[in-house]
């Protein structure tokens, strides 16, 4: 049986991710937050965030919306079933992440926790992370690593518990969000 969770290198160019990295760097990064009430809890996860909207159509915006849905057809191929269910479509607001060494996202979670409206979640590894610093699938014992411009999609809800590998040593960045039904 297929575990859904799909991978794609390249999908962002070492350009691109430069390009996010720098905005993120330059810009105004609050602690992340976590769980169905959206509170900062660094025992759950430690972050510094940047929220997004793919409806402001900035450059990074464009970036990331170009390439996610080049990959969500690749998805689709693989699961048509997706076109016989309730419509869905990319939740406009994501997330840019900085993960500095020894920070991460710390508790086996899924992404419908807060929001039953979630159908699949996305993700970009922005750099690549030689120390740690992937992600882990409990229910697969899977573990991918963070390698610069790789998109990973999978279901978001309670089947696919996953969490945070802290890096000791490396920063990490992601860009993060979801497909919900509209």
């Amino acid at each position: 049986m297929t575990n859904f969770i799909e991978v794609y290198d390249n999908a962002l160019t070492s350009e691109e991710c430069k390009v996010i990295i720098d905005h993120m760097n330059s810009s105004n990064l609050k602690p992340g937050t976590a769980g169905q009430y959206a509170e900062v809890k660094v025992d759950v996860k430690e972050s510094l965030d940047l929220s997004m909207n793919l409806n402001d159509e900035t450059e990074i915006d464009c970036m990331i919306i170009d390439a996610l849905f080049k990959q969500r057809n690749k998805y689709v191929e693989k699961v048509p079933f997706l076109n016989e269910i309730i419509q869905w479509n990319v939740c406009a607001r994501y997330n840019l992440q900085k993960y500095l060494p020894g920070k991460g996202y710390y508790k086996d979670h899924c992404e419908n926790v807060g929001s039953n409206a979630r159908v699949l979640a996305w993700m970009f590894y922005l750099n690549t992370v030689t120390d740690n610093g992937g992600t882990y699938f409990t229910d697969y014992d899977l573990t991918l690593n963070a390698v610069e411009g790789r998109c990973v999609i999978w279901p978001a809800f309670f089947t696919h518990v996953h969490r945070g590998i802290v890096s000791k040593t490396e920063t990490k960045y992601i860009a993060t969000g979801w497909f919900q039904y509209i």
